[in-house]
């Protein structure tokens, strides 16, 4: 099996760049990385669904994206077996390049892992490392139990 790395510009503008990433790598799953809203100083305390310092996010739909619910279950579970904090979102508003991702070729199975970011868009953010390297430690530990039958599974 081979993992293949792509980068994509312009996701704000229309997913143009994963658009066409993804024709060319064709890709039996995708795993996307994301900065996130950090909602938590900015809702009341029931409404938070990604905080700093808890853990990346995995998100299960937003406004152009169903998550492959197999392949979410799959990670969530990976984080509950190997502890890695998680949260969880439902977003009304805003995409990914999961968007383009998962509806390229016949259908890509694809999650998202985002990492909270408090101020995007603006000349910095803040975010927390440990958040991030929770969000990397997921996708590897993801990788490394990739097989045929598995992805077959989602």
């Amino acid at each position: 099996m081979d993992v293949i790395g792509g980068i994509a510009s312009q996701e704000e503008v229309g997913v143009r760049g994963a658009s066409l990433t993804c024709r060319q790598i064709k890709p039996d799953i995708a795993i996307v990385f994301e900065g996130c809203p950090a909602d938590d100083t900015s809702v009341a305390a029931y409404e938070v669904q990604t905080a700093i310092k808890r853990g990346p996010m995995l998100r299960h739909i937003d406004a152009r994206m169903i998550t492959n619910p197999r392949f979410q279950r799959y990670a969530l579970n990976l984080c509950k077996e190997l502890e890695i904090p998680v949260q969880e979102a439902v977003r009304r508003a805003g995409a990914t390049n999961g968007a383009a991702i998962h509806l390229s070729n016949h259908g890509v199975p694809t999650i998202v892992i985002g990492v909270p970011v408090r101020y995007a868009h603006t000349h910095y953010g803040i975010s927390s490392y440990d958040d991030y390297q929770n969000g990397v430690r997921l996708a590897c530990e993801i990788l490394k139990r990739l097989n045929e039958k598995v992805i077959r599974s989602f």
